[in-house]
């Protein structure tokens, strides 16, 4: 690996996290309910979807929201339904609210179309075949800098749990050789002015400290202090879109073998751009606990070919230790 890592990490109540959380559950939502009613799965991919920002005012001094955000799923879906719609519908909601419990309005468009006849033939298969030509790669073990990342992540979900520091639920972790920046508003509710902010800004550097140079908000020394009424900025100015959060490995890695396909949304049964992604990684970790090597893994299918069939490339690297 090489000796410099960049690594982003985005939270659950992230635009982009929550908009692939969202799409994610949907898939589950279709398997469930494609096999109550027709006994296996059809074809489907959820994974196009935006999560438009609303609009707000917010300070010191006055804060509401102006304008709701909006959920948009598109993609491809067999045989729609008002049902369907209905329970996709509910399933969005009741997700976005399990990870954005204070954003109390948002607006909810299904736009999903019907899929083109190839697509349904190959899901129609007793041989499950790959509706994509498409990859996954995996690797393993997790490099120390990816460990701290974890170990920061972890930290601030617990702060957030216990809202000692009134932190919402987004946060960013952006790590480098040099610097860790968060980003993360401070509920505006219980932050009356600047020298608090200030004072919650140092408290939070101050606890995560061990792990290196952190830099809480940088953009507030600038005149910009990051504050929140719903716990997200999907309130206003930052929209949220799938493939845009983390990947399958719960991070942002550009230095690392990965993918920029868009893990979330796809179909569970057949789109070897998801299944590889997660096989791959297993594979890695087996390889890596049977031999100690660390063990990159790529695996390659066309579509309309059985998933059993794939180009394998395995390739050992060397950890450069922090």
């Amino acid at each position: 690996m090489s000796k410099l890592e960049i690594i982003e990490y985005k939270s659950k109540g992230h635009p982009d996290t929550l908009t692939d959380l969202i799409v994610e559950e949907c898939a589950t939502f279709l398997d469930k309910y494609y096999l109550s009613i027709y006994n296996k799965i059809l074809h489907y991919n959820v994974d196009k979807a935006l999560f438009c920002a609303g609009d707000a005012k917010i300070d010191f001094k006055e804060w509401k929201i102006i304008k709701p955000a909006c959920f948009i799923l598109g993609g491809q879906i067999s045989r729609i339904t008002k049902d369907l719609k209905c329970g996709l519908t509910d399933i969005i909601y009741k997700t976005i609210k399990k990870y954005l419990p204070n954003l109390k309005q948002f607006k909810i468009e299904i736009r999903c179309n019907n899929v083109v006849q190839n697509l349904s033939n190959i899901a129609e298969s007793e041989i499950i075949l790959s509706n994509d030509t498409s990859f996954g790669v995996g690797y393993y073990p997790y490099s120390e800098s990816e460990q701290t990342v974890f170990a920061i992540k972890k930290e601030l979900d617990k702060m957030i749990e216990l809202q000692k520091i009134p932190i919402g639920e987004l946060y960013k972790i952006m790590y480098t050789p040099k610097t860790i920046s968060i980003s993360a508003p401070l509920y505006v509710q219980r932050v009356y002015n600047r020298e608090m902010y200030a004072d919650y800004k140092r408290k939070i550097e101050k606890k995560l400290s061990k792990y290196g140079k952190i830099i809480f908000n940088p953009d507030f020394e600038n005149g910009f202090p990051y504050l929140t009424i719903t716990g997200s900025s999907i309130e206003c100015g930052d929209d949220g879109q799938v493939g845009r959060g983390n990947r399958y490995n719960n991070l942002i890695t550009p230095m690392q073998w990965q993918t920029i396909e868009a893990y979330h949304g796809k179909n569970n049964k057949n789109h070897v751009g998801k299944l590889y992604s997660k096989l791959a990684f297993e594979r890695a970790k087996e390889i890596y606990e049977k031999t100690g090597k660390p063990t990159r893994i790529c695996m390659v299918s066309k579509i309309g070919q059985s998933i059993e069939e794939y180009e394998l490339y395995t390739e050992h690297y060397k950890i450069n230790e922090n």
